[in-house]
């Protein structure tokens, strides 16, 4: 299995409703990549990635996002725990 069909698949979620900052996206991809002992590709390869992966790039008056796809919940870091916090 390709890395990025394993990010996907692992930390993602497809819905063709669904959009999701690509910098926050490529971040997580980052994040994953070195947990999993995978090679990090750059932004562009990233971006070229996801496409071949059937998702759509948008850019709109200077924010980037992908149409298609958004971070499951545990792996986002607006939503995460921060270090100290009790659950």
């Amino acid at each position: 299995m390709k890395p990025i069909t394993q990010f996907v698949e692992e930390c993602c979620l497809v819905a063709r409703n669904a959009r999701y900052p690509a910098l926050d996206l490529y971040l997580a991809y980052v994040y994953w990549s070195l947990e999993a002992g995978v090679p990090v590709q750059d932004q562009f390869t990233f971006v070229e990635m996801l496409e071949g992966y059937g998702l759509k790039y948008r850019e709109r008056r200077r924010h980037c996002y992908f149409k298609g796809i958004s971070l499951l919940p545990r792996y986002r870091s607006d939503v995460a725990e921060s270090p100290g916090e009790s659950g």
